[in-house]
Formats: C-alpha cells, structure tokens, sequence
C-alpha cells in the first residue's frame, strides 16, 4: 500500500466517488484510485446479481474483446473467486492465479503472462430492515499481473474495510443515475404527439445512457391462427427472422413466460437453456438480453427487449431499470399526447401554490415576541416603525431568538400582508441548488431541469421574501444576489428573458456579518444593501423580565396541545428559569416547557433539570463560562450520537435546535468533526 494510512488512503477514495455522476465514473475513478494505492496494475469491477447468481462485468478491462480480462468476464460465476467472495461475505486474497483452482485461472493459459496476484472484495449494503447479513451489490479485484505475492494481509483487510464504505456510496450513484435517465425520459415522452417508431429511439437514446447494449426491440403480443404469437415493432442492432422462431413452440419460449407472470427477464447467457429459442438468439449473436413487459390498460401489450453480444452483460440493477422503462413506455403507448400527465403535472404546480399561500397565512405565534422588558419593547418599536414601509431589514439575534417570527410580524404588519412571504434557509440548501432555488431555472439547464422551475423571488414577487442565515451564502452567488436586490430583476439559470420583480427582502443571520465582511467571507456592498433598516433582537438573559410570561404562554400553549391538566408553575422553577441564562434562547425555553409539560403528573409544573446539581463530581472542575458549559454538553451529546448531527437521533434533535444552527455553534465554540464516543 502507498505511504499514507490506510484510514487517510480510503476517505481519499470515498471523497472522489461521492462526486461521479454514474457507473461508470464511479468505474473508472474507483480504477485510478486503487493503482494509486496498492501494488496493482489493473482493476476489475462488477455487479452482483443475487437472484441470477451472476456477475457483470463493468469495466472495460472485462468488456473490452481484446482485453486479456475479457474473457473472465464471460465465465459462468461458478468456481470462481468472486462466487466465494460473495458466500463468505469477505475479501479474498490469491497470491498466484495461475497455480489456483479458481475458474479463472483456465483463462490464464491464453493470456500473455503467467500468473497474477488477486484480491477480490464485495461491496455489500446493509438493508433496511437490519435484521438480514449485508447484501453484496459488487465486487471490487485488484490486479497485479505476472507476478505472485503482490499483495500482503493488510492490503486485503484494506480493501474488504473499503468494500463496506463503497456498498452505500455505490448504491447511492446508482439511484441518482437511474433517476436522472427516467426523468429525462419522463421529460421526452409527455412532450407533444409521438408515434411508435418516434418514441423508440427516445427510450433507446435514454437506456444507454444506464445500459450498455447491442440491440433494441419493441415486440408487442399478438393472437394468430395457430395461437398466441408476437411482432416485432421495432428493432436495432440485429436482423431477427419471425419465421425461424416458428419452429419454437410458443407455451414454453421466453416470451410465453414472462407473459405469464408478468415479471421481467434476465438472460445472462449461462442460465437460459430451458428456453428452446436460445440457440436462434445465439446464432445471431445476442449472448444477454433482458425482457420487460408492457402492460397496457392492465394487459399485457408486448415486451421491451434490450441484447448484448457479450455474456453476463446485465445486471438485476439494469433489469430493474429497464422495468422501470418499461412503465414509462407503457404509459406512453397508452396515451401518446401524455394529455393526462400534463394535467397531472398543472395540478401538482396548483397544488404547490395553494401550499406557499396557506404557509403564508399560517397562524403566527406573535406571543413569543410579547414582552414588557426594555431590551424587547424598543426591538418591537423598530418593528412598527419598518414594517409599513418597502425597507430592506436585516434582523440579527442569537440562535433561538425568533428572527423568523420578527420576520413574519414585519410582512403581516406591512402593506404586502395579503401577497406571499416566501421563506428560504440559506443554510438548508446544498450550495449546488441555492441558485436554481432562489432564481429558477429554465428546462435543460443542468441534468435535473426537465421542467422549467420559477425560483423562490419570482413566488415571492409583490410579497416579501425572507432569507434566513444569509451568511451562509455562497461568496459566488452573491454578486448576482446583489444584482437582484438592486436592479429587482433576475434571469432563471440556464435562461435569457429578464423577470421584472417587485419584492421586500428581510434577512436573517446569528453570524457576525460585519466580521465575515473582514475576513473575505462575506461582500461589503451586499451587507451595506442588506442592513439599511438593523434590527438587532435581545438574547432571553437580557430579557428575564418576560421569562415567567413566556414560560406560563408555553404550558397553556402545549398543556392543550398535549391535554395535560397543568395550570400553574411552581414558584420555585419559575425562580430557577429566570435565573438561567438560556443559550439557546426562547426555543430552548420552549422545548424544555414541552418535554416538563409532557412529563407532568399533576396542576403544578416543576422541571427538576433546573434543580439538579450543576456538575456532577466527576466531572471534575465546573465550567468557568457559560460557553464552556456549551461546549460541553455539545461535545457530550456528539459523543452519545458518535458524530452524527442530523436525523430524529442526531445531536440537533436531542439538543433541540436546527442542524444549521447546531453547526454554527460548533463552528464558534471550536467544536470540529468527526467525534466519537469517549471512552
């Protein structure tokens, strides 16, 4: 193995894989990787297909007919390393091929060289259930050609540890590159009227693009004297003679079955001797192929067929992708106008406007921002002082103050109360898709685009749009973001026709933008655009007057919400309440009213988490500040969750707050990734 460790050698590997766009990126950089970091030459990769017992092969090393490893691609899985790698569940190491009892070493004999070194790995997924062994999906060799004993004990344990990180990542490219191809598919077939012979090489260009393949055909079922039979539609790739499949009875062909069961077909090329045709199909060259049925209005029209001239050459992922072509296909010859998707798809853009409007006129809980403490009366006079105005107004407060609630008074407040408020957290969004989000885009702008889109300023247009944690805005994007600010037009991604706007734009951040200007992070011009009208919302320890206000609004609000007879709170927890300095602000108040109201057993509230000791003996010495305090139970809680932020049991949920905001004060307080469990 190459000089770094192995833990550096494989997060490299995971890092590059996480960016391919497909299989077979993922084949190819998985390859240049591998060389890089063990003593081979050549790297073989292949699909696992559990129900058929077959491996196919990916790489051009296995699929290419002048390669030397062309050859092992085409055997049967039996005897081989792989089928042993896939039963035991882990890698194996062979330090002469040659000299093996591995069906692969019958193809050495015509090889150029003598002998190899192998190590064969799986690449396996843990199934949702859990309660099943890993599932391979496929198998990873690395080969070091004309020479034994390349590899070492480590340099297999290596790449069976990768093998486990791989399943996900792989699975992960596959289902993206599955839905690309359908959606574009989906874009192409609802489009205008389209015949057979038009909507075929639609489908054809778009399986390719997963599949790789020698052959298309569109056979669809018909009823002839002598019984059922079929004609072909549509073919490309190979001449088929009808006349020489006669000569097959029909009841036990291929076709006859799959019309039966109506479930699709996998030929690998070593498991379909029971169908008498075979021998045709191989005498005209095609050694794989997959059957799809189609089904139309509930019964079956005929099937879609895709061959290969190689053996093995499809996999249960490919099978169930044509499947899915299938569907589509079926609806297409259903209805070729797609009138009814169409309708479909008005009705879903409908239904999406009536969601942001009910959003909008969402019933705001303006009691959190009640109070009669200096600091929040003289926020709440700024409110109604900007409110009825079109001011830009930038809204700043710790994590848990309610700059989203300041922001939704301000639009209810204001003349555009009747038009949308539009929300968007900058933070939430992949810096990838915050253009397409706040911009839109046109169709066939990027891979995804199979529709035109119009982004959150353009639903935002005569309302209010508010954008929360906007420090986290890319630097790149915030040229054009200004742009719009200021000219109050924009062009979606992808497109030309400039988009006239009318839009209030009220901004949020717990970042010190003033600081981020300094450090290059942020735009000066952008943050003197956005701060024309500061309102700046007090932290709840700089408002313990409205503590005990907004704890009694809390138990009413969540005793009827939870029906717990809580009436009162007891004096002892109110003193306690008000005498803690909430870093998490309001929300923390409010999340720890709820679980104290839901844990309650009779008319007065007490939260004994504010009664006991502040720091166990244990522990050691107490925190001097109240961000020590923080750090440490942030850093107590990555620990129970083993680093993992998001999820109903991550670190955000079990603190009470956002991920967003949880990373940001990771960042402040110096906390830094990955975290594991002390021990």
């Amino acid at each position: 193995m190459g000089t770094s460790s192995p833990q550096i050698n494989s997060l490299r590997i995971i890092s590059a894989l996480l960016a391919c766009k497909g299989l077979h990126e993922f084949d190819h950089t998985l390859s240049q990787e591998l060389v890089t970091t063990l003593p081979c030459d050549l790297v073989g990769f292949y699909l696992y297909s559990e129900t058929a017992k077959a491996f196919a092969p990916v790489s051009d090393l296995l699929t290419d007919p002048d390669s030397p490893g062309y050859l092992i691609g085409q055997l049967p899985a039996e005897g081989t390393m792989k089928e042993a790698v896939v039963k035991r569940s882990s890698a194996l190491l062979e330090n002469n091929l040659a000299a093996s009892s591995w069906a692969e070493a019958v193809v050495l004999k015509t090889a150029p060289f003598q002998t190899a070194s192998v190590i064969a790995a799986p690449l396996t997924v843990v199934l949702p259930a859990g309660s099943q062994p890993p599932r391979t999906i496929a198998i990873i060799a690395a080969i070091t050609i004309g020479r034994a004993n390349a590899y070492t004990e480590d340099d297999r344990l290596f790449l069976q540890q990768l093998g486990v990180q791989l399943g996900p990542v792989l699975h992960r490219v596959l289902a993206s590159e599955e839905r690309d191809a359908l959606m574009a598919i989906n874009s192409q077939v609802v489009v205008g009227t389209m015949t057979i012979d038009q909507l075929i090489p639609v489908v054809r260009d778009m399986l390719h693009r997963v599949v790789r393949q020698d052959m298309t055909g569109l056979v669809r079922f018909v009823q002839s004297p002598q019984g059922p039979w079929f004609d072909i539609v549509y073919r490309e790739g190979v001449e088929i003679d009808l006349a020489q499949l006669r000569q097959f009875p029909f009841e036990r062909m291929a076709p006859a079955e799959m019309m039966a069961t109506g479930k699709p077909l996998l030929i690998t090329g070593h498991n379909h001797t029971r169908f008498p045709e075979y021998s045709y199909i191989e005498s005209v060259g095609i050694l794989s192929c997959i059957l799809c049925p189609l089904i139309v209005r509930g019964v079956p029209y005929g099937f879609l067929a895709i061959g290969s001239k190689r053996r093995n050459a499809f996999s249960e992922r490919d099978l169930a992708f044509a499947e899915q072509i299938g569907f589509h296909l079926s609806q297409a010859i259903t209805n070729f106008t797609a009138y009814e998707e169409i309708r479909l798809l008005k009705e879903q853009l409908e239904q999406e406007n009536v969601y942001l409007r009910d959003e909008m006129k969402a019933s705001v809980d303006f009691n959190t921002l009640v109070g009669e403490s200096p600091a929040l009366q003289k926020t709440l006079k700024a409110i109604e002082k900007v409110a009825p105005t079109d001011s830009t107004v930038l809204i700043t407060g710790e994590t848990g103050t309610g700059k989203e609630l300041v922001a939704q008074a301000i639009h209810h407040l204001s003349p555009r109360k009747e038009k949308p408020l539009i929300t968007v957290n900058c933070a939430a969004l992949p810096p990838t898709l915050i253009e397409s989000e706040l911009f839109g885009h046109e169709k066939g702008a990027f891979t995804n685009a199979t529709a035109r889109k119009m982004g959150r300023f353009e639903l935002a247009n005569g309302g209010t749009i508010f954008l929360d944690e906007v420090g986290e805005l890319p630097v790149d994007l915030q040229t054009k973001f200004l742009r719009v600010l200021e000219a109050q037009e924009l062009q979606r991604v992808g497109g030309t026709q400039t988009i006239k706007l009318n839009v209030r734009v009220l901004a949020a951040t717990n970042v010190d933008v003033a600081q981020a200007v300094k450090k290059g992070l942020f735009r000066s011009d952008l943050f003197y655009r956005l701060n024309v009208f500061p309102v700046l919302i007090p932290p709840l320890r700089e408002r313990r007057d409205d503590i005990p206000v907004l704890a009694r609004h809390f138990v009413k609000k969540y005793g009827e919400r939870h029906r717990k007879t809580v009436t009162r709170i007891g004096s002892n927890t109110l003193k306690a309440l008000a005498s803690y300095d909430w870093p998490g602000n309001v929300r923390e108040l409010e999340h720890m009213i709820e679980r104290a109201v839901i844990v309650s057993q009779g008319p007065v509230l007490t939260i004994e988490e504010l009664d006991q000791p502040a720091q166990d003996d244990r522990a050691g010495t107490s925190p001097r500040t109240l961000a020590d305090a923080e750090r440490t139970h942030i850093i107590e809680t990555l620990g129970q969750t083993n680093g993992i932020l998001a999820g109903k049991h991550g670190a955000a949920a079990r603190l009470g707050m956002k991920r967003s905001t949880l990373q940001h004060r990771m960042k402040k307080l110096g906390i830094r990734r990955p975290f594991l469990r002390p021990k």
